[in-house]
């Protein structure tokens, strides 16, 4: 783990060598607790982000969107939505963002994977792949979200979901839902979240709900910061996305 040091000291390093350094920070962190996650944020990671948000090269909004059409995949972040339901998969997660203005975030979820115990007693059908779907536009110098849609497939924990399943979901699912977001003002309804617990779908049905403001605030062709609020009364989470795609 480095240490964390001051602004000047890091004007003096390149770009890379500053991005090269946040990873080493956040390297094997994303999976610890949330407070754990805050004070690596208010500690060592907050001169990284700061200086890479000073050399931005991408500052303004409008100019982000066709850098950020791909798949990411978030490396560290603490939204409290990439916990909504339980085991998720860092290496399975992504982050599509499609030209027609819609992205979405996409994981593949198997409750006990880093336990071996737990592992090998949870039933190989425990498994859940996970799709919130968002709708996007840049307008006034923002990025507007929407919440459009959650989808939830069922299948086999040993299966996981790879990169090219990942799209080739989302991909489908706008072509079935495409007529019904021709309008300013359609969604795709309210998400069925009968098939999950109690509570977990309680925490999706509060996030689906939400109007999440979203700001990259460094972007290149390799790496975003992203700074959002599910709420305008919540404290900012922060992500760092790496390029797949």
């Amino acid at each position: 783990m480095l240490d964390k040091v001051n602004g000047a000291d890091l004007a003096m390093l390149s770009t890379q060598a500053l991005k090269t350094r946040l990873l080493q920070l956040v390297e094997g962190q994303d999976d610890k607790r949330l407070s754990e996650k805050l004070a690596l944020l208010d500690g060592a990671l907050a001169p990284y982000i700061d200086e890479l948000t000073r050399r931005n090269p991408h500052p303004r909004a409008e100019d982000q969107v066709a850098t950020v059409i791909g798949v990411w995949t978030p490396v560290w972040s603490t939204i409290p939505f990439h916990h909504a339901l339980p085991g998720r998969i860092p290496s399975q997660s992504y982050q599509i963002f499609r030209e027609r203005g819609f992205y979405a975030n996409v994981a593949h979820h198997a409750p006990g994977h880093q336990n071996a115990l737990l592992h090998r007693l949870t039933p190989l059908g425990l498994a859940c792949n996970l799709m919130l779907v968002q709708r996007f536009e840049v307008s006034g110098g923002r990025w507007l979200i929407e919440n459009i849609g959650i989808e939830l497939a069922r299948g086999r924990r040993d299966k996981g979901l790879g990169i090219d399943d990942a799209e080739a979901w989302f991909d489908a699912v706008l072509a079935k839902k495409l007529d019904c977001t021709d309008t300013a003002n359609a969604t795709l309804g309210a998400p069925d979240l009968s098939g999950l617990d109690a509570a977990s779908a309680k925490r999706l049905a509060k996030s689906f709900q939400a109007k999440p403001m979203m700001e990259n605030i460094y972007l290149d062709d390799d790496l975003r910061l992203i700074r959002s609020q599910r709420e305008a009364t919540q404290r900012p989470s922060y992500t760092i996305g790496l390029r797949l795609r």
